[in-house]
């Protein structure tokens, strides 16, 4: 009774009521013994999956009490609570489970997994919802699926993880970063020759609802990823959406977690996939000999004693020289080169280094949250001679503090910055890995530098082989540099019912500075030399700042009555950009040393350009369903943009969406333990397009710095008039419809189909062309239109056995086609361009009909004068006549009128998969993932691969399988310059499909109890391999991804480290 006087006072200091107490007083209360609890105790325990294998980070919280704490690796978790008190244990893919204490001190809590069709929540437009109640076309992935993979960026990360999410590497560069595309041909663009192509737009992507490029985020920093890839999901987004939309969820911390470290690191060899086996300068040499016998009977003196100089050198290199006189004994006469270079060889390295590093700082309370980020990157490149290098700095910070419980407020920024130097490539090159292949008798035939005791004191000199300027000191920097800072507040106005913004700033910089000081080389003289492509030096400097603003405005509302649920979404989005570019060059350099504009001394050039735009939008998502079962929701938005007349800047886009989940009914019931859960859905909506250039409806007028004509002795500023516009310019409008199909089978297996038909109408292009005599092109003009169908099938097997034997395999396939339904660009429908009926990545050509073996076959067969006016020897290719005339020719080159020509294939890649499995058992988990095209036809056209055919160095492969008097059944023609013979044609057109092992990871967790007396939550070591093996048709030379002589793709090897304080 020692506590009586204490509670006394309590009581009637708080207290209002009365009761009889002890000593017969008459006191306030207020039903005090209600509120008395049982001592609080630490209560323990284990949380495990239904085979028994510990569960970490589950969240558990005494219910009602906002007190809570995770489990650690073990799945081992100690929580303060009382008698009586409900724990209640969470985690992302399990159904929440509760249990009461009583009095026990230590609980075993089992957790089963549920289907991740019946529990995952998607983020979606401005919200998320239940996947079982998306009725729209939606993928989500989340980090684990993602993670472990020795990438570089996002975006290599995704490529064949989700259907239809269409991921293209154009090159393996250090700074290069994938193109993504959704279910593919979207618009028409122009390529770099001034013609029209049909576009695979990329998908409008927001991190935590802030307009970003994916490629500047951590991928350690993401969460989750959701793509949203028709109308009636993206139709909220309005105006950028219409290629689908990316939604990017970063990281946050997890109320009442302690702070936790987190820190991981990859260290990465890279090595190409793909090296060309070049022809040595013996084997040139011999070709071109050949060659010319066959032309002419014999070759000449001068080739034969080449042959033999080169043969003396590649015998003794390092006391033979690497050149003889065309005249013997005469130092003034021309030099012949006749060394051994193999260009590849000498410029890329064997392999190169990559490191990545990565700090996170993660906790909350019951009132705020925060996650931090620091991220490193540093990757050399390939190049052996002045070596390519780039390096990445990521900063994150998420911060969420619950002010009062009824005012939220989230604050976010993220810092980017990233710097690639390489050697600058010669103009006219085509790029480095071209430029290796071109020129044999510079590339291959001259040493880097002249010998030592060559004449004229030229010793040392650099030569005109192509890895001079690799060598010698020039340099191309650029550098990005973004800084987001983004805040949300929120108003919690009632239960179901909040008010929610978004306000971002984003800073966008990119410079740029490119060295070329002038390099005088030896090439055919010792008394001169050749500084082309290098004079006059240069600097050249360009800064390009980017600064965008963003305010979100929405308030939502749910409210269910009885079996009827309903969710209604509305709001504002305004946005505005702004850019401001400056370049310059000065020519003529005072010294290398001092490369800056101001010390040059040669012509000066400026320019610069300004540009502003918006789009202001307004938005609405309704919802209803009955019993989880029929499902229906529409989104749209009004939008408007600068970028139209104000008289169409706005325009209305709508869509509308049904699901039905035939499991939940009751004639159903049969089947639900083999199909837990079966969904039809269907969608159709538009979206505007406005992603075109700036001012395009306003007549502009064009300025020449100064006339070629004399004015009063001087040339004054010269004025051009403007072109025509089309003032009836609008939006692109794109409309999809969408059937679908969400299934899950014995709880297990996950289905998911989609058929989809997009149809882009109103698409900006020229217009018909106008009479030579008005002086003016035609205007832009809505006149294009295309349609794509496709489709889009995922299968997802999880399981686990007893022995805690834990199991995932995910499969996804996709295909599209698209087909070009108006131009009116083409009235000709000439077959070089665009033309009604085309379907995207048709190839022409035509049908190989062998290899000529005599003049007699020559003679008899048709005549290819319009290919090749010269004369056809033995060893070219002969065409299949295919119209039955006299001739083999294109005809009039039109789609009525192809001649001899026909579509030989399809260059868009076609049954694009990928196969993803994850294994664990007890501390060991492996990923093994498989990505590729089923099919695709791709035509080589690159000297890299046709050698002397094309006038290039080329390759093993071609030459010792090409015609010959004595190798009459060779695949490829004889082995000169022949353009006849590379005619785009059936015989050489490559199968371009393939497979390749994209990941391999094999990792292993030191067990908890191990490391838990030295404050480590976890610890897990990794190797892993990126590109490891493939199998493919394709020439060696190229990789299957780049298809092109590009810097190639990188085979990676990898180890890291992860570890958790």
């Amino acid at each position: 009774m020692k506590k009586t006087p204490f509670l006394l006072a309590v009581v009637f200091c708080f207290q209002k009521q009365t009761m009889a107490v002890p000593g017969h007083l008459n006191l306030p209360y207020n039903n005090i013994g209600n509120q008395v609890k049982s001592p609080t105790k630490s209560i323990g325990g284990k949380v495990t999956d239904n085979a028994g294998k510990p569960l970490a980070e589950v969240s558990v919280s005494v219910k009602g009490s906002g007190h809570g704490t995770t489990t650690n690796a073990d799945g081992v978790f100690k929580i303060d609570a009382n008698k009586g008190d409900v724990l209640q244990f969470s985690l992302v893919g399990y159904p929440a489970v509760t249990i009461t204490v009583d009095d026990r001190t230590s609980f075993s809590v089992t957790m089963k997994p549920e289907s991740a069709g019946l529990s995952e929540v998607v983020v979606v437009g401005y919200g998320s919802q239940k996947k079982v109640n998306l009725t729209g076309a939606v993928a989500q992935v989340t980090a684990k699926e993602i993670e472990g993979r020795p990438v570089a960026n996002v975006g290599q990360a995704l490529q064949g993880v989700i259907p239809n999410l269409n991921v293209t590497n154009s090159n393996g560069s250090p700074n290069a970063t994938p193109s993504l595309n959704v279910r593919g041909g979207t618009s028409f663009t122009k390529n770099s020759s001034g013609d029209f192509v049909i576009q695979n737009g990329s998908p409008f992507t927001l991190v935590d609802n802030i307009p970003m490029d994916i490629s500047q985020v951590n991928p350690e920093d993401i969460e989750s990823i959701s793509l949203l890839k028709d109308a009636a999901s993206s139709a909220i987004y309005g105006a950028r959406a219409a290629y689908g939309v990316l939604l990017v969820t970063t990281k946050k911390g997890k109320k009442t977690d302690k702070p936790s470290i987190a820190y991981y690191n990859d260290f990465q060899w890279n090595k190409p996939a793909a090296i060309p086996d070049l022809l040595n300068a013996y084997e040139i040499q011999d070709a071109l000999i050949k060659a010319q016998s066959f032309t002419n009977g014999s070759a000449s003196t001068d080739m034969i004693t080449k042959l033999a100089a080169i043969k003396a050198y590649m015998d003794n290199p390092t006391t033979a020289s690497p050149y003889i006189m065309s005249v013997p004994g005469n130092d003034a006469s021309n030099i012949i080169w006749v060394a051994n270079q193999n260009p590849y060889k000498e410029a890329v390295r064997a392999s190169s280094p990559m490191q990545k590093h990565n700090l996170s700082l993660s906790g909350g309370s019951e009132k705020s949250t925060y996650y931090a980020s620091l991220g490193y990157l540093d990757q050399d490149g390939i190049y052996k001679l002045n070596t390519d290098k780039f390096k990445r700095y990521n900063a994150t910070f998420n911060l969420s503090s619950q002010v009062t419980n009824w005012f939220k407020l989230d604050f976010r920024t993220n810092y980017y910055n990233t710097t690639y130097t390489q050697p600058v490539n010669p103009d006219g090159k085509g790029g480095w890995w071209r430029a290796l292949s071109q020129e044999p008798e510079r590339n291959v035939n001259m040493p880097l530098h002249a010998p030592a005791n060559a004449p004229n004191n030229m010793g040392g000199m650099y030569t005109d082989n192509i890895l001079s300027f690799m060598d010698y000191g020039s340099s191309d920097r650029q550098n990005t540099e973004n800084l987001l800072l983004g805040v949300s507040p929120s108003i919690k106005l009632a239960k179901n019912w909040n008010i929610k913004s978004d306000i971002a700033y984003t800073s966008n910089t990119y410079s740029e500075k490119r060295i070329i000081p002038e390099l005088k080389r030896v090439e055919t003289s010792w008394y001169s030399t050749t500084n082309v492509y290098t004079s006059p030096s240069s600097v050249y400097k360009v800064s390009d700042h980017y600064n965008q603003y963003l305010v979100n405005l929405y308030t939502d509302y749910s409210y269910s009555l009885k079996n009827h649920n309903f969710y209604a979404l509305a709001g504002l989005n305004q946005e505005w950009y702004k850019d401001n570019y400056l370049d310059a060059t000065g020519n003529n350099m005072i010294t290398p040393f001092v490369p800056v504009i101001d010390q040059t001394t040669g012509q000066r050039n400026a320019s610069d350009g300004e540009s502003e735009w918006a789009v202001r939008g307004a938005f609405y998502r309704f919802t209803y369903n009955y019993k989880g079962k029929y499902l229906l929701e529409s989104n749209g938005r009004y939008d408007e943009t600068s970028r139209f007349p104000s008289y169409s800047r706005g325009k209305f886009f709508p869509s509308v969406s049904a699901g039905w989940r035939v499991s939940e009914e009751h004639f159903a019931e049969i089947i639900k333990p083999v199909v837990t859960d079966l969904k039809l859905r269907g969608s159709y909506g538009s979206i505007g397009n406005q992603n075109v250039a700036n001012y395009i409806y306003v007549p502009s007028y064009g300025t020449t710095a100064q006339v070629n004509q004399l004015f009063n002795g001087i040339r004054p500023v010269g004025i051009t008039p403007p072109g025509l516009v089309d003032p009836n310019i609008t939006w692109e409008t794109a409309s999809t419809l969408d059937f679908g199909l969400d299934a899950t089978f014995i709880n297990k297996l996950d289905m998911q189909f989609d058929w989809y038909n997009r149809t882009t109408k109103d698409i900006l292009v020229d217009g018909s062309k106008l009479p030579a005599v008005l002086g003016a092109s035609a205007p832009t003009q809505n006149s294009g239109e295309l349609k794509t169908k496709g489709w889009e099938f995922s299968l997802k097997w999880r399981d686990a056995t007893k022995g805690g034997f834990r199991y995932d395999i995910a499969f996804v396939l996709s295909d599209y086609q698209t087909t070009i339904t108006k131009f009116n660009g083409n009235p000709n429908n000439l077959l070089s361009t665009l033309y009604v009926g085309q379907k995207m990545g048709e190839i022409w050509g035509y049908q190989t009909d062998g290899i000529f073996q005599s003049n007699d076959e020559i003679s008899k067969a048709p005549s290819q004068k319009q290919l090749y006016s010269g004369i056809l020897y033995p060893g070219d290719v002969r065409y299949a006549n295919l119209n039955g005339d006299s001739i083999i020719s294109q005809g009039a080159n039109t789609t009525t009128d192809h001649g001899d020509k026909r579509i030989i294939g399809n260059s868009t890649p076609r049954f694009q998969f990928g196969v993803n499995s994850n294994f664990s058992w007890k501390n060991f988990d492996l990923n093994i993932f498989f990505q590729g095209v089923g099919k695709r036809d791709y035509w080589v056209g690159d000297n890299l691969y046709w050698g002397a055919i094309a006038g290039g160095i080329g390759t093993k492969q071609v030459y010792n399988d090409s015609w010959t008097p004595e190798n009459t059944g060779a695949f490829y023609p004889a082995y000169r310059a022949a353009s006849q013979n590379i005619q785009v044609q059936t015989r050489y057109l490559q199968n371009a499909a393939y497979i390749r092992l994209k990941n391999f990871t094999l990792g292993y967790s030191v067990p908890a109890k191990t490391i838990r007396h030295i404050g480590l939550q976890k610890v897990r070591i990794y190797a892993a391999g990126y590109n490891v093996w493939q199998y493919s048709k394709v020439p060696d030379v190229f990789d299957p991804e780049v298809l092109s002589a590009n810097y190639p793709m990188m085979k990676s090897f990898a180890f890291g480290l992860q570890v958790t304080f």
